[in-house]
């Protein structure tokens, strides 16, 4: 018993200096959101004098915030809108159907994952941003966001899939479904802890994006909060205080998801492990 307990307090322990290490930058971060540029620049580790809000005002007039917002919120909703039906969809059709040509593609969406986006990039700008002069345009940014993070998504319900029992679809084929209705009726509603688990790293990957965005999103009324928060940066100044500001008021929405739906998102992350 005093091993267990022993055990317990050092992994306590351990778990702690951890989570106080990770914590650290978020706290910087925070306090310094109170600070003058040239206090932070200074002492970026105080704790700040006084407690005025001068950053976030500055920081939601000079991001124009609200549209920053709603832009973000519109490209991720329909990134991971598209990104889970598409990938559910073809991760149960490779799982299900053994052909040749499914086995050659999901190898091909395999080997996608390893290459990282700055390999696409220049063709992408080059095809849609030049050619078909598509800059500037949400439902671009959302469609290429969600098609990035399909070949991910796609292995992960593949494997989720595999753990379900085929023996569902032919009961289902015998009361008449045919393979659509079968994946709409059956197999749709039994993936709801891959679906939050993929939804939370598809969300989280679009709504903190900036370098694709930054490709095509170039006008003021187009910007994501990514992108805003570049307003405060420039050839010869940069207001670290104010973009600070504009940082957290960014994380807040996503902390905020996170929190709220934190049970189903380890839940989840527990069943994907498992029947994955």
């Amino acid at each position: 018993m005093n091993q267990k307990k022993a055990k317990k307090s050092i992994n306590f322990i351990i778990i702690t200096i951890i989570l106080i290490l990770f914590m650290i930058p978020f706290f910087v971060l925070v306090i310094n959101t109170f600070k003058t540029t040239a206090e932070f620049t200074t002492a970026p580790f105080s704790l700040p004098t006084s407690f005025k809000l001068d950053n976030y005002i500055l920081a939601i007039k000079r991001m124009d915030f609200f549209n920053a917002l709603k832009n973000t919120a519109i490209i991720t909703v329909l990134a991971v809108a598209l990104n889970t039906l598409v990938a559910t969809m073809t991760g149960y059709l490779f799982a299900r159907k053994q052909w040749k040509l499914n086995k050659i593609i999901f190898m091909a969406f395999l080997a996608s994952m390893v290459a990282p986006f700055q390999v696409y990039m220049i063709p992408l700008v080059k095809i849609y941003g030049g050619t078909f002069g598509m800059s500037n345009n949400l439902l671009l940014v959302s469609i290429i966001a969600a098609g990035l993070n399909i070949p991910f998504a796609v292995f992960l319900y593949h494997g989720f899939i595999k753990g379900i029992p085929e023996e569902l679809d032919e009961a289902a084929r015998i009361d008449g479904c045919n393979f659509a209705r079968t994946y709409f009726n059956i197999i749709l509603p039994l993936l709801k802890p891959i679906i939050i688990t993929v939804v939370v790293f598809v969300a989280l990957g679009t709504w903190n994006d900036y370098l694709m965005s930054s490709l095509f999103l170039t006008k003021m009324e187009t910007r994501t909060l990514a992108i805003a928060t570049q307003t405060f940066l420039s050839n010869h100044t940069a207001e670290y205080a104010p973009m600070m500001a504009g940082l957290l008021l960014g994380i807040i929405p996503v902390l905020a998801f996170y929190l709220i739906g934190q049970k189903y998102i380890i839940e989840g992350v527990v069943a994907g492990s498992v029947k994955g």
